[in-house]
């Protein structure tokens, strides 16, 4: 390997994430990351194997998003949660957008999608359930409520039909803190 390898395979990385996002996989072809990444066509399969082994690569952080161990505090452990989500998302908008369009088109790709997100997924049940069990949080479903706090965190980030509905929020992001009360607020306990 030469020191220039790892610099291409970074623009190829960059180029194929910013198209992933905005063409789903099936329209963003080997020759578009290419061209976005200003790299010859061979070098994705000499660095990455195919496309397909880009867009997993892309999606190799969600399986070490930073979290915190538990603590005893489930209302604490929800506000750690929600700000590494939060921040995670905010610094990588494109892997939350490739996720959004995936699981919500049901796509070939879903399943294997499946394990990447599992460790997220897990650690926030096991936060509501405990917050529950602790009578911290008064729920009614866990699953739905997993749904509602991880749309929330996802839904409307970079959509542009929201936008234009309800106005840009890029000079605005969200707040990890603010989003928390509202999440809180809906859950907790008497």
């Amino acid at each position: 390997m030469t020191g220039a390898e790892p610099d291409v395979k970074e623009k190829i990385m960059e180029a194929a994430k910013k198209l992933f996002a905005e063409l789903g996989y099936e329209g963003t072809s080997v020759r578009n990351i290419c061209d976005k990444a200003g790299v010859s066509l061979p070098l994705v399969s000499y660095h990455y194997g195919g496309k397909e082994n880009v867009y997993w690569a892309i999606l190799e952080p969600l399986k070490s998003v930073p979290f915190r161990p538990a603590t005893d505090d489930p209302k604490e452990d929800l506000l750690h949660f929600v700000e590494t989500m939060i921040t995670f998302l905010q610094s990588e908008p494109e892997i939350a957008h490739i996720l959004r369009q995936e699981l919500s088109m049901n796509s070939p790709r879903s399943e294997t999608l499946f394990p990447l997100v599992q460790n997220i997924t897990d650690l926030l049940r096991s936060i509501l359930e405990r917050g529950q069990a602790q009578g911290v949080f008064r729920l009614h479903s866990v699953a739905h409520t997993m749904k509602l706090i991880i749309g929330s965190m996802t839904a409307f980030r970079n959509v542009r039909c929201f936008e234009a509905l309800y106005g840009s929020d890029a000079e605005t992001p969200l707040q990890p803190k603010e989003l928390f009360h509202f999440i809180y607020g809906g859950i907790r306990g008497s």
